[in-house]
């Protein structure tokens, strides 16, 4: 019999997922800049926690059973180790430190005379926000033969930071509990990216294995993606081995833009537990973005803005339009339970039950609240006016929520925000309205709202899911467990990319200290020196993207039948979209295939296939990363998208 909600966590739990979230804040950060491997921790399914989560029930858990039985982790305990992970994932890579340090030193390790930023926008930068000591560094970037580390240079700026990233974090966190009943009770979002997960952690009483070791196709599911990527793999170390591509980049529409077709195991796998609407949705209005690209590139319709991560700015504008009524949507279709939450805060309203949540519902508003307030006065001193700090927050939040309730019921283990906060700002108002100050402010909140690939909020609602079916009782504890695995996994990759840095020195290290730390400062330099007024043509566009999505919205609710989802319209733009449009077609293809002539009975049997797959993958991945790291090999990377 499979066990449902056991018992509550336990002391040894806590003490393995803080160990658990260790290894992760240092192992990311070797990955990314020794190894130079699969990306382990960059998007939102991170594959570094569904790789420890089987290790630990494959093998280290059925060994410790095997030992002695009580040692043996319950299927709660095995839970908040595997949350641990998955918060502590949100950390090393994208989430943060990758982005972190190379923002708080490039500006002044890449000034040149050629490029102007010690003229155009460094005298705009606090003294505060960023370490000062030159040759501290220089020392950094080019390594120091001694191996010192200027901490005393570092410090004053990481403390400065610590309290804004510690708000920002409370907040997503209170905002998943504010939004968690209304999402998983009252919507029943599906939560695709954790069927793999849910699947490895259900056990059995008496047995030692989960019970998705037994079923045949599991481990067919799994030798597919693992076979293919040790193929890729072992051709980086002898060429004669047959490499497998699993990507390609064709022309389209009449040969004006590009597609890029990309098999991916895990997407194939993911997108078999989404209901037919979504995964419809996400491939076919990729596929009618692709031919609005190529119609406006065919017709010559093109913006002269240039945005950091946005391939076409017009179709950027349109995405954002469609995010805000995204969001509001599901805000206003989630307005009851919105003011029991309130009502609950502000007068204790017996009739609402936050009893199961991870933080009382007074305490989630008033962290909201007091963590929002925090951040905005925190902004205000980097330099940006107070309505714009206002609302560059505002932004920011309807992109995390919005992105965040993608990867809840979408399943898009690979996305971005079509536009971040910054070039929206600037887009939207201009740079004589946000002044010089103002727009080099703009450009350090790339720190947390830059690519956006995946961050906390995300991770703590697939969280919130996992503690849903698999701990029992009171789960107040699981914000301690959060919070500490946040902590350790950024105090471990803080200190580890920092003395990579100083001992290799940081321009030989992964390309975040080459390519994207300039980003920032493009950004910056450019509109400063280039300084233009609101883009109406964008505001137009960022109209036309809303009425769109509302009007799909208005038909799927008025419409039972209606066959399209339009969740993915808001990314559908993007090149991330184009590279699992392939897998999630055929997915959707195969499932479609398998209930219309197995019925719901083949598709049950289909799961422990699909979940295989997702496994198969990412085991792979951290296989050959840890192959990697003891045998010498760099650049090795399994599973690549296609521009990574």
């Amino acid at each position: 019999m499979i066990q449902g909600p056991s018992e509550g966590v336990t002391r040894r739990a806590f003490v393995i997922g803080t160990a658990v979230s260790l290894f992760v804040g240092l192992g990311v950060i070797l990955g990314d800049n020794i190894v130079r491997g699969s990306g382990m921790a960059r998007d939102f399914a991170s594959p570094i926690a569904l790789f420890i989560l089987f290790v630990l029930v494959a093998v280290l858990n059925p060994v410790m059973g095997w030992l002695r039985r009580p040692w043996h982790l319950s299927t709660a305990e095995v839970t908040l180790v595997y949350i641990m992970a998955l918060a502590a994932a949100t950390i090393p890579s994208m989430g943060l430190t990758s982005f972190f340090i190379p923002y708080l030193t490039g500006a002044r390790y890449y000034a040149t005379p050629e490029n102007r930023w010690a003229d155009v926008f460094m005298p705009h930068v606090p003294d505060w926000l960023v370490p000062q000591d030159p040759r501290a560094i220089q020392d950094f970037y080019e390594g120091n033969p001694q191996g010192a580390i200027a901490w005393d240079a570092w410090l004053p700026s990481l403390m400065a930071w610590a309290p804004f990233l510690l708000a920002l974090y409370m907040v997503m966190i209170a905002a998943m509990v504010i939004l968690r009943q209304q999402w998983m009770q009252h919507e029943r979002l599906q939560y695709p990216l954790m069927q793999p997960s849910l699947a490895l952690i259900a056990q059995e009483k008496g047995r030692l294995l989960p019970p998705l070791f037994r079923y045949f196709s599991f481990w067919i599911g799994v030798s597919i993606p693992f076979t293919v990527g040790c193929f890729i793999a072992l051709h980086d170390y002898d060429p004669s081995v047959p490499d497998i591509p699993l990507d390609t980049a064709l022309p389209f529409f009449p040969r004006t833009t590009y597609v890029l077709p990309s098999l991916s195991f895990a997407t194939v796998g993911f997108t078999y537990f989404l209901s037919r609407d979504i995964s419809l949705g996400i491939w076919l209005i990729n596929l009618i973005a692709k031919m609005q690209e190529g119609t406006l590139e065919y017709l010559g319709v093109s913006s002269n803005e240039h945005m950091e991560w946005v391939t076409v700015p017009l179709l950027g504008h349109q995405s954002m339009g469609a995010m805000f009524v995204f969001v509001f949507w599901g805000l206003w279709m989630g307005r009851r339970h919105l003011r029991a939450v309130f009502r609950k805060a502000f007068r204790g309203d017996d009739q609402v039950d936050d009893s199961a949540e991870m933080m009382s519902y007074r305490t989630a508003v008033f962290t909201l609240l007091g963590g929002s307030g925090f951040m905005w006065w925190w902004l205000c001193q980097t330099g940006l006016a107070p309505w714009a700090a206002g609302l560059t927050l505002f932004v920011a939040f309807v992109i995390f929520i919005g992105l965040t309730r993608m990867v809840a019921e979408g399943g898009f283990f690979i996305t971005r925000a079509p536009m971040n906060p910054g070039n929206f700002m600037v887009s939207g108002f201009g740079v004589e309205a946000l002044g010089g100050q103002g727009v080099t402010a703009l450009g350090y909140t790339f720190v947390w709202a830059g690519e956006l690939r995946i961050f906390l909020m995300a991770a703590c609602a697939n969280a919130l899911k996992l503690a849903e079916e698999h701990i029992g009782g009171r789960r107040r504890v699981l914000l301690w467990a959060i919070l500490v695995a946040v902590l350790v996994s950024a105090i471990g990759s803080i200190w580890m990319q920092v003395a990579l840095g100083y001992s290799h020195g940081a321009i030989n290290l992964s390309g975040f200290f080459r390519g994207l730390v300039h980003y920032p400062f493009n950004f910056t330099s450019r509109n400063i020196l280039n300084p233009a007024g609101p883009n109406w043509t964008g505001w137009i566009w960022t109209a036309y993207g809303g009425g769109l999505m509302g009007l799909l919205m208005w038909l799927r609710q008025r419409y039972l039948g209606f066959p399209i989802h339009p969740m993915s319209l808001p990314i559908s733009s993007m090149w991330m979209t184009d590279a699992i449009m392939l897998s999630v077609f055929l997915s959707w293809l195969i499932k479609g295939l398998i209930l219309k002539y197995g019925g719901p009975g083949l598709y049950q049997k289909g799961k422990p296939f699909f979940v295989g797959l997702v496994i198969g993958q990412f085991v792979s991945m951290g296989f050959w990363v840890i192959v990697d790291y003891f045998t010498g090999m760099t650049g090795n990377q399994v599973y690549k998208l296609i521009y990574e």
